[in-house]
């Protein structure tokens, strides 16, 4: 069970439902229903996953990444352990962190994202224990762990990806490599055992950007990235693009995609044209952007990307 699983596209549906008790109706009914729920079962320890319910809500442990719609979380709730979880994965390395946290009623602060993380919380979690997180625009779910709670959460582990995926696209124009590339490009090679990275080329940056002129030649940026592949070990083959589309409507091969919340549309272009070739979809992994120090997207020193 301890091992590193993928999300795959198929599943993403199924984790939008609710899952166990649903408080619902604004932030102060919700805790007032909490409270009455929380009183009436008398629970042997709570735990919330999310900044939204780890904030709102009185528990034994908080597992939160310090954001709340995308939005960076003005004053975190104190902890004492970290962990690092990529979203639309469930990281090896994250479970003993939860299991110490659960064990001993510490909070946990995530370097990435802890939505996923309530599936190992309640099957680290013992019977009568609560699994609270959040549920969009509602308000919480609260997760009753028992046998029955437990099996239905093995099942649903075992529906995720064990492996990398083999190929995985991704694109870009890559003009000077700042962090925020540096982050998109390590997340490939977490996701992927190799890439096809679309750059684009000097003729789609001119129609597609407002300050063209600012951006690096082709051959400039390719030979950066290929030096900074080099760098971080991924294997990766760079070719050029005129569109958002690329190789990725046609290739075989291909099992996922690395979108951006700006490049999720095309992401979701790419399958559709995909069922027209007959082709299987590709996961869509949405990377969420790198916070800068306002809690906003990343901006380089230069504002041209």
């Amino acid at each position: 069970m301890v091992r590193t699983y993928f999300l795959p596209n198929k599943l993403r549906g199924e984790l939008r439902k609710v899952w166990g008790v649903p408080l619902f109706n604004g932030k102060g009914e919700v805790l007032k229903k909490f409270q009455r729920f929380t009183k009436k079962k008398k629970f042997k320890k709570i735990i919330t996953v999310g900044d939204y319910c780890s904030l709102v809500l009185p528990s034994d442990v908080k597992i939160f990444d310090g954001r709340i719609k995308r939005k960076r979380v003005k004053k975190l709730p104190k902890f004492s352990l970290r962990g690092s979880n990529p979203p639309g994965i469930i990281q090896k390395e994250v479970w003993p962190v939860l299991k110490k946290a659960i064990k001993s009623n510490k909070n946990v602060f995530i370097e990435g994202e802890e939505d996923l993380l309530v599936i190992p919380s309640v099957l680290l979690a013992e019977k009568n224990t609560a699994v609270v997180y959040g549920f969009p625009e509602k308000g919480v779910c609260l997760i009753e762990v028992t046998l029955k709670t437990k099996k239905e959460f093995r099942k649903l582990l075992k529906k995720f990806r064990k492996e990398k995926f083999e190929k995985i696209f991704l694109g870009g124009t890559f003009n000077g490599l700042h962090l925020g590339h540096q982050y998109f490009l390590s997340m490939a090679k977490r996701y992927g055992k190799k890439a096809t990275i679309g750059l684009c080329s000097d003729q789609m940056v001119k129609a597609r950007k407002k300050h063209f002129k600012e951006v690096r030649k082709f051959g400039e940026r390719k030979k950066t990235l290929e030096n900074y592949l080099k760098k971080i070990g991924l294997k990766a083959e760079v070719v050029k693009i005129n569109d958002v589309y690329g190789p990725a409507i046609k290739d075989r091969k291909a099992e996922a995609i690395l979108l951006t919340e700006e490049t999720w549309d095309n992401g979701l272009k790419i399958n559709k044209i995909r069922k027209k070739n007959n082709l299987k979809e590709l996961n869509c992994l949405l990377i969420p952007y790198l916070p800068g120090k306002t809690g906003k997207k990343f901006r380089p020193s230069s504002k041209y990307e």
